[in-house]
Formats: C-alpha cells, sequence, structure tokens
C-alpha cells in the first residue's frame, strides 16, 4: 500500500473532514526538490511518513477480534448494488449487497456467529438453508446465532443481506468511497467522472460488507456488482459475464480462483476506458497487464505504466513466477490520496497520472505486493512489514537491476539516513508496529533490515532466500509470520541469524560507530586493519562496507561484519594500502562518532618521481615515538631498513618532521614502497624513483 498527496492544504480541521491526503501531508518518499536531484527515477509520494499529530486520532482505532472465533471461512460470494446516490446524500454510495459464506467449525459447539460489520450498515436478514437466523448488531460486530452447532466437516452456507450507506473508517479513512473524496485532485475539477471503488486495509472491509475481518482468514471470492450502465466494474480475479439488469444497469462477476484475505478485496468502478498489453517474462509464463482509466488520463497513464512489463520482468525473475497464474494483473484509477495492491487489481490513485513517471517507484512496489502480501499475506497484522518492507525493497532492486546499483543505493540513502535522521529510534519496533497504518516503520525500516541482511550473508545466499521465500509451494498463497522468514532467510544463510533479527526487529537500536584503520606491511605482504566499535547501548549486527585503496590506484571494496562491541578486521591485498574509506556510498544506517587522529600521519614524497639525489617525507606524531622506515621493492623484498629513533610529537600546527629519503648504492629506477612503523602502527607510501 502506498499513500501520498503533494497537497498542503486542509493542514487544520475536523477530523470528520480529513481526507487521507491530508492525513499523509508529510508522507512523500523525498523532501520537496529532491526528487530531480537523485540519480534514480524516484516517487516522491509513495508511502506513509507521520501523522500532523492535530489530525491524527489519538489512539489507533480497535481491531476485529484477532481470535478465530472458531470459524473456518471457506468463500465469500458478494452481490451487490452501487448507486452513487443523488440528491442530499450525493457524494456517497448508497449500498444494497447479499453475501452468501460458506464456512465451517474449527471446533466443536460453535453456535454464534461473529462477523464484523460497522454500526452505520443494516443487517437485514441472515438465513442458512432458507431458515432466517437469529442475530444482533453491538458496535462493530454481528452476532448471529445457530440452532445447531456449526459442522466441522462439511461445509455450510450462511447468508447475510444489508444496506446502507458505507462509512469512510478507521484512521484511514476508507472503505467504500465515491469520487467526492478528491484525495488527488483532478487536473479538470470541472471534471464529474464517477468513481465507486474501496480501499479496506487494514481492517475496513467490514465498512462495506459483513465478513470475518482478519488477514489470517483467507477465503474464496467472487463479487458480482450491479452500476449504471455507463460505468465499467473491475474486480479481482476474472470477469465471468457481464449482464444487463433493470433498465440504465448492468451487472458484473468477477471471480477470485485463489484464497485472499478481506482487506485485499476490490470493485472500482468507473466509465473506464480499457488495454492489454501481452507480457511475457524471460523467466516466467505470460502474464497479461490490463489497465483502466477514465479518457482524460489514458495518454499519461500508457507513458507512466510503460515500464510495467519490464517490472514484471525483473520481479519474476527474481522471485518466481507471477503467483496468479492464468490470471491478469491489472493496475486500475481511482480517485484516492494513494495505491493499494489489490489482489491481482491494483488501485492507482488519479493524481499519480503525470505523463513523466515520477511515481514509477509506486508502479513496482504494488506489483511487488502480489507475492508480498497478496500471496504470502502475514498471519497478524504486528507482521505487516512483511508486506512493505519487501514491497519497498523490491523497488530497490527494480532501481539496482534498470539503472544499476548507484541508483539502489540512492534509494537506500533516501528512505534511511537522509530521511530518519534519527535512524528510526524512538519509532518503535518492526515486531510491534504501532500503529500498523500508517506508519513509515513498516516500510522503510523493513527494506533496510533486508539491505542489512544482504550484506551479512552475501548477494548469493540472499537472492536464493528471496526466491524460497516467496516460491515454496507450503507457503504459497499461504498466511505467513516473521518466525516463517527467518527460517528461511537461515536455511539459505546457512547460518543462525537470531542475533541479526532480535536487534534489528525486537529493538528501536541504532549503531553508532567509530573506526581506526592502519596500514603496513607483513613481511613480504601488504596489509590493512579497520578496528570498528559500537557506542550504542544495544548490540547489533552492522555489516560495514569499506574501502581499501591501493598504493597503485585500485579500490578494493571488503565488507566487515560487526557482530561484537569491538572488533579488529584484517586484510592482505596484493598491493600496499594507501588508505581505508568507510561506508563509501553513504548509505550504512549507521551514525559515525568522530575517530581519534591517527599515532602516525606520513605525507611525501616530495617530488615524486623521486631524482638521483632522493625527496622529502613529513612525519606527524601524535605522542614521543621510535619510528623505522622499511623500503621494499615490487616483489616485496625488504631492500633497506632505517632507524628514525625517538621522533618527537607534533604540536599543534606544525608541520611535522622532515625526513629525506636518499636511494643508496646502483638502485634501479622502478617502484617502490616504503613503509613507516610506530608501535603497532604502519603507514605505507609509493615512491616512483627515477635516477
Amino acid at each position: 500500500m502506498s499513500a501520498c498527496n503533494g497537497l498542503r492544504r486542509r493542514a487544520r480541521g475536523q477530523l470528520a473532514e480529513v481526507r487521507l491526503a491530508a492525513l499523509a501531508i508529510a508522507l512523500c518518499l523525498l523532501p520537496e526538490g529532491a526528487a530531480r536531484a537523485a540519480p534514480f527515477v524516484p516517487a516522491p509520494c509513495k508511502r506513509f511518513e507521520s501523522l500532523v499529530t492535530d489530525l491524527a486520532p489519538k489512539a489507533e482505532p480497535t481491531p476485529p477480534r484477532s481470535d478465530d472465533r472458531g470459524l473456518d471461512i471457506l468463500s465469500y460470494d458478494l452481490d451487490l448494488v452501487m448507486d452513487p446516490a443523488p440528491g442530499p446524500a450525493a457524494g456517497v454510495v448508497a449500498l444494497t449487497g447479499r453475501v452468501d459464506i460458506g464456512l465451517r467449525a474449527v471446533r466443536g459447539g460453535v453456535t454464534t456467529l461473529a462477523l464484523d460489520l460497522v454500526s452505520q450498515l443494516t443487517c437485514d436478514a441472515a438465513t442458512r438453508a432458507g431458515q432466517s437466523l437469529p442475530f444482533t448488531q453491538s458496535g462493530e460486530e454481528l452476532l448471529v446465532t445457530l440452532p445447531a452447532p456449526l459442522s466441522t466437516a462439511a461445509p455450510e452456507t450462511v447468508t447475510i443481506t444489508w444496506h446502507g450507506r458505507p462509512p469512510r473508517h478507521g484512521n484511514l479513512y476508507v472503505g467504500m468511497m465515491y469520487r467526492r473524496d478528491d484525495n488527488g485532485t483532478p487536473a479538470d475539477p470541472s471534471d464529474d467522472t464517477p468513481f465507486m471503488f474501496t480501499v479496506s486495509e487494514p481492517w475496513s472491509a467490514h465498512a462495506w460488507w459483513p465478513c470475518k475481518d482478519h488477514p489470517a482468514d483467507k477465503a474464496l471470492v467472487s463479487l458480482a456488482a450491479t452500476v449504471p450502465a455507463d460505468l465499467t466494474v473491475i474486480g479481482n480475479g476474472s470477469l465471468e459475464s457481464v449482464a444487463d439488469a433493470a433498465p440504465g444497469w448492468k451487472r458484473f462477476l468477477w471471480r477470485e480462483r485463489y484464497p485472499l484475505p478481506t482487506y485485499l478485496v476490490s470493485v472500482a468502478a468507473s466509465r473506464y476506458e480499457s488495454w492489454r498489453e501481452d507480457c511475457r517474462p524471460a523467466a516466467a509464463a505470460p502474464v497479461p497487464l490490463d489497465y483502466h482509466v477514465i479518457a482524460r488520463d489514458r495518454a499519461r497513464a500508457a507513458f507512466d505504466f510503460g515500464n510495467s512489463c519490464a517490472m514484471m520482468d525483473v520481479l519474476t525473475g527474481l522471485l518466481g513466477p507471477y503467483p496468479f497464474a492464468g490470471e491478469k494483473y491489472a493496475q486500475v484509477e481511482v480517485v484516492w490520496g494513494g495505491a493499494m495492491e489489490h489482489t491481482t487489481a491494483t488501485s492507482i490513485g488519479q493524481y499519480m497520472f503525470t505523463g513523466d513517471r515520477r511515481y514509477e517507484q509506486v508502479v513496482v512496489h504494488e506489483m511487488a505486493h502480489q507475492w508480498f502480501g497478496d500471496s504470502l499475506t502475514p498471519v497478524r497484522w504486528s507482521d505487516i512489514w512483511l508486506n512493505e518492507g519487501f514491497a519497498t525493497y523490491a523497488e530497490a532492486l527494480w532501481l539496482e537491476a534498470s539503472q544499476g546499483p548507484a541508483a539502489r543505493e540512492a534509494f537506500m540513502r533516501q528512505i534511511g539516513p537522509a530521511r530518519h535522521t534519527d535512524l528510526f529510534t524512538g519509532d518503535g519496533t518492526l515486531l510491534d508496529p504501532s500503529p500498523i497504518l500508517p506508519n513509515t516503520l513498516v516500510y522503510d525500516k523493513g527494506a533496510w533490515v533486508l539491505h542489512m541482511m544482504r550484506g551479512v550473508i552475501g548477494d548469493e545466499a540472499f537472492f536464493r532466500f528471496l526466491r524460497a521465500w516467496t516460491g515454496d509451494p507450503a507457503r504459497v498463497q499461504g498466511s505467513v509470520g516473521v518466525e516463517d522468514m527467518i527460517r528461511v532467510a537461515e536455511a539459505a544463510a546457512g547460518r543462525d541469524l537470531g542475533r541479526f533479527f532480535d536487534g534489528w526487529l525486537g529493538s528501536d537500536a541504532a549503531p553508532t560507530l567509530s573506526l581506526e584503520s592502519r596500514t603496513g606491511r607483513q613481511g613480504p605482504r601488504a596489509t590493512a586493519a579497520a578496528t570498528l566499535r559500537q557506542l550504542q547501548d544495544r548490540t547489533l549486527t552492522v555489516p560495514v562496507p569499506l574501502l581499501l585503496h591501493l598504493v597503485d590506484g585500485r579500490k578494493v571494496p571488503v565488507t566487515a561484519l560487526l557482530e561484537g562491541r569491538e572488533q579488529t578486521f584484517r586484510w592482505t591485498p596484493d598491493a600496499a594500502v594507501d588508505s581505508v574509506t568507510v561506508d563509501p556510498d553513504r548509505a550504512l544506517l549507521a551514525r559515525w562518532m568522530p575517530t581519534p587522529p591517527p599515532a602516525l600521519v606520513v605525507t611525501g614524497p616530495a617530488p615524486n618521481p623521486v631524482p638521483g639525489d632522493g625527496a622529502w617525507f613529513a612525519l606527524l606524531l601524535k605522542e614521543t615515538l621510535e619510528v623505522a622506515v622499511d623500503v621494499y621493492d615490487v616483489r616485496g623484498q625488504l631492500l633497506d631498513s632505517t632507524d628514525l629513533g625517538l621522533v618527537p610529537a607534533a604540536e599543534t600546527g606544525q608541520a611535522g618532521v622532515a625526513w629525506r629519503w636518499e636511494p643508496a648504492g646502483a638502485v634501479p629506477a622502478g617502484v617502490y614502497w616504503l613503509a613507516f612503523r610506530s608501535g603497532d602502527t604502519s603507514v605505507v607510501r609509493q615512491a616512483v624513483f627515477i635516477p
């Protein structure tokens, strides 16, 4: 799910009048102006950030019951009449509905069906096998009493009919909506194209139909919608029929052949123009790509969606086949301040059709949700980062595939240190995010956890993990929890990752690090060492990228896997190391403390190349120490060793102690390395000697 709007208006007002766009005033991916400065094509408004405090509810609305209620819902067959109500009720949907609920008991003795339905909708009747059943509505619960216990074996069907005007629901103010809620202001405000559509995440499905509104109980769904005849209805799965209904009305029947949770059930109606693209990913079966937008937006949308097949190719290559084989993947225009990954029929807010692909990251984010969330659905809402964090990291993977690693790192910087200068400290934990949505923690930190896990286990194991996570038949189209994900990650890595996940998922700690590096020689071998320290209270597992700068101009990337309070890492490259750079791409999720000055600093030689009479080096020490210098040739053979004696510490502002290297004897022209040693510190400098 993504939500944002560039609007900066309506920053005050009553909550009842707030649109999601107003709630999402601060929800942009990048600060204003940053979009065009970044080397990738960003989605400047793609996900939730912190709410404007005075507009947000003081507490998250109470969710529906999370227990199994003794019920296993097998199917919902919905039949709706959706009327954009005229007159005083303009701007709402008048809804009449019937749902046949196929279900069975998960234990004996269940005589009450506990369903969810908002009080603003009136239940008209409940029946089983034609027999009327008593029911009561209390708060947002609909309790239906059965004359005998529900069967634990053979499925039964209970039918509910209801009517009313669906309210805007929850702290995201969603449910079944009508176009008056112009979170995405149309380019032409005079346009009066009708829109009726639904957004139900996290638990607002029961704001428009009676159901067991919890993600753990996935069910098969068919949805028939009768609407004015000039409208087209798009839903989950496949369109089975379109038929005339009463004069001036049409009935559309959609059926999803894969189980889905209530929050992903979708219906959208408008005067759509539709087209199809025959997408044939290289590593998977063909996937029909359908597009449904109003006439005014078609040209812009066609360009904005232009990379959809390329995205499908990248995602199927990384994650395996499209998980809804035999069905389409549709993108459907709605008038809302965001996008929602409805199974096989993503809803895209109207304001995203700009004709310049500025919201392209939203397109790949919602497409990735077909694997992360729609196929693999969290068994509990507290695991929502398994949806949003993975879909957000899919954006980084798309940028990496289409524009290269630099674009990926720029994206990670934007959703990490650039946006969250506190590095998520004080934002709660991914194991228990509050609120569930909107909450950038589950998007941005969730993606960062995956990025760091990739650094910990390496690319080969990481991509093996992704494919195993999304492709195992035991999980596909099922319900998953974070404990399942950790098991799969550990299997791919071949090691215990408990410490890594405990720190990054179970706490809000962020690394505060310091680095001391030194270079030198060990016999004929060049050496480099880095001591990393964690200064924060809780020790974390941090993959720290470094770059070894060799004296011959090469740069060697290495990773130091910091798992303890203090660790020293050593490398022996094939040439002398001039210096070590930490976090060269400036993308590490860590704070850095100033490092103490090195014990020994050497500059020179001057001049270089070195003439026959030698060249000068300058030595700066922070304390008085013995210094020696060894000279090596290109084969690593020690040619000379000179003891410089006790060299005094440099005072503030001093240029250091000068020492002149005068190559002795018949030294041939060539490249030489001079290793200056002082205690445990060694500094290597390259000299080109031309006698």
